[in-house]
């Protein structure tokens, strides 16, 4: 089976993401450059046409390119906020996909041309973020993209995101158009982990989880690595901490219970306590049999939903569907416990799947970095591009890099996306890491949190650069937390942030509280206003004042750096 030809001019037909680095093959398509050099190097024939083709025929397409980075920085510039009637439409009267306070519709961009998307209409809702937020949480592989929030005067929160090629596959099982092999259904379920991995890492509950609510994009019955699957509606619910019901509750689906998924914790209480990643795993293992069961409906033989209830409550559990052996059901039985506790965590039911299902560490919808194995330095690059992300969301357990001690990575420089820094972070804690260069553009204070976490608990780390990132205030307190207690790091740079004069003075407090007096600190904070600059050199003063000759004039300077510090905190 071949790749479906693109009709979005701005996506990949391969990765299905937004062009990083297009380039034309002699086929006469556009395609992402790493994606296209994997499949040929590994097929050699068009995705699409099925004939012979090289990766000497590939050329840039600037056109593309130029389309594609012209809506990034619209989007940014607008901060992802768009306004309908002027950037955005409806592309037909009649939604799509209609349920209980919430509609989809087919849009298009009106001012600026724009990948495929669709506009979610969620009725009686608020966002409690700011639009960024959304895209940010959307940059996983495995969860449908927002592109941004759509303000109108429908007093609705409208949502754009990516048009799903292939609809949902709650429809597609039922209408008998998918009929997966059982190794095809658990990379499905696989990447659907990787994305409840993802969520649970940002304290995010899905509390629907359902066939409905994964989008297909790519499916082929019997060939895994051609499946891709992505996960939308989450957060969508009571406890929701991402929206908030407006208005009459009646009127949102956020009020909506899905009885024949949800937890028994979660019929037994009108609060929202019991909403929890337990509660997700529980809706996981009716997810399965659901998909197991070719798209039938969870305790279809039963009308009376009070009945499904008692049921659940009881703790009867649903019946082993024909395509499901035994070891998978095993897995599925163990995500119904009554007692949440007991229930796998997501990371602990991907464990067992992937002993059923061994595929690479990369997914099969990602590229390895071949160079891993030879090379000390690993780059992980800033990109939209799900092949790319997915490495530094699986590089935590990669071989490649634990099978030799003496070849143990010891530099990493990082361009990501904020997402993946919870993982990067298990992955430094298990490694004899020494420098951390998170160059990205991306982190900003909330996520930071994560990098603080690092630094105040790695025994390794001496250089961490995180210039030009969007670091204000909050997060230099957090960066400030962690140089309390770090007891290896030399060398910091955050140049090209916002720390601000305040944030200035908590990391020369922090600086001088630092127990550590035999390590040389260098310190790099640029772009500072002179008032920030004289506020710094004055505050390692009163903490330092009889090493305060050690500070050189020249700090005061428009570029301010702080060299051989620790003169000044032996005091």
């Amino acid at each position: 089976m071949f790749v479906a030809s693109n009709t979005d001019t701005l996506k990949c037909p391969i990765t299905c993401e937004l062009f990083r680095e297009p380039v034309t093959g002699q086929d006469g398509h556009t395609y992402e450059r790493d994606a296209i050099i994997a499949w040929l190097q590994k097929a050699g024939t068009s995705p699409i046409a099925g004939d012979p083709m090289t990766i000497d025929s590939l050329r840039p397409n600037h056109v593309v390119k130029q389309l594609v980075d012209e809506f990034k920085s619209s989007s940014l510039q607008k901060h992802f906020l768009f306004k309908f009637g002027i950037d955005i439409r409806k592309a037909g009267r009649r939604p799509i996909f209609q349920t209980q306070g919430k509609s989809i519709y087919r849009a298009e961009w009106i001012s600026k041309p724009g990948p495929d998307v669709v506009l979610l209409k969620i009725e009686g809702a608020k966002a409690n973020r700011e639009a960024g937020y959304y895209v940010q949480l959307g940059s996983h592989p495995h969860i449908v993209h927002t592109y941004g929030m759509v303000e109108n005067d429908f007093n609705t929160l409208m949502l754009i995101q990516e048009y799903a090629t292939e609809g949902d596959l709650a429809e597609l099982l039922k209408e008998n158009e998918f009929q997966p092999s059982k190794l095809v259904l658990l990379e499905i379920f696989l990447q659907i982990i990787d994305a409840m991995v993802y969520l649970a890492n940002y304290g995010i509950v899905h509390g629907d989880l359902a066939c409905r609510n994964v989008l297909v994009f790519r499916l082929h019955n019997s060939n895994p690595q051609e499946n891709l699957v992505k996960l939308t509606d989450f957060g969508l619910t009571r406890a929701s901490t991402l929206y908030s019901v407006v208005g009459s509750t009646a009127s949102t689906t956020l009020v909506v219970v899905p009885l024949r998924y949800a937890a028994p914790e979660i019929l037994l209480s009108a609060g929202l306590s019991n909403y929890s990643e337990k509660s997700d795993v529980y809706s996981m293992g009716i997810l399965m049999w659901e998909a197991c069961s070719q798209g039938q409906l969870p305790y279809g033989s039963i009308d009376d939903d009070n009945e499904v209830r008692r049921l659940k409550i009881k703790g009867e559990i649903l019946s082993q569907p024909e395509n499901c052996d035994e070891k998978l059901w095993n897995i599925i039985v163990q995500c119904w416990h009554q007692q949440p506790d007991i229930r796998p965590t997501f990371k602990m039911l991907k464990e067992s799947l992937l002993e059923l299902h061994p595929r690479s560490i990369i997914s099969s919808n990602s590229i390895k970095n071949k160079s891993a194995e030879n090379e000390t330095e690993t780059s992980v690059q800033s990109t939209t591009h799900s092949l790319v992300q997915s490495n530094t969301d699986t590089i935590v357990n990669d071989p490649l890099f634990n099978k030799n001690p003496s070849t143990t990575t010891t530099t990493i420089t990082c361009s990501f996306c904020n997402s993946h820094l919870p993982g990067l972070g298990k992955y430094i804690h298990n490694q004899t890491l020494i420098k951390l260069d998170l160059t990205t553009h991306n982190i900003d204070d909330d996520k930071v949190q994560h990098v603080a976490d690092i630094l105040q608990g790695n025994t390794t780390l001496r250089e961490l650069n995180l210039e030009s990132n969007r670091i204000g205030l909050k997060g230099t307190r957090h960066i400030a937390r962690a140089l309390r207690n770090n007891q290896t790091l030399i060398e910091l740079n955050i140049s090209h942030n916002q720390i601000g004069d305040v944030g200035t003075q908590h990391l020369a407090e922090a600086l001088c509280q630092n127990e550590v007096k035999q390590h040389n600190i260098i310190l790099l904070i640029n772009n500072l206003i002179c008032q920030e600059q004289n506020k710094l050199i004055d505050r390692l003063r009163q903490l330092a004042p009889k090493q305060a000759a050690y500070l050189s004039n020249t700090t005061r300077i428009n570029q301010v750096t702080v060299y051989h510090l620790f003169q000044i905190l032996n005091t």
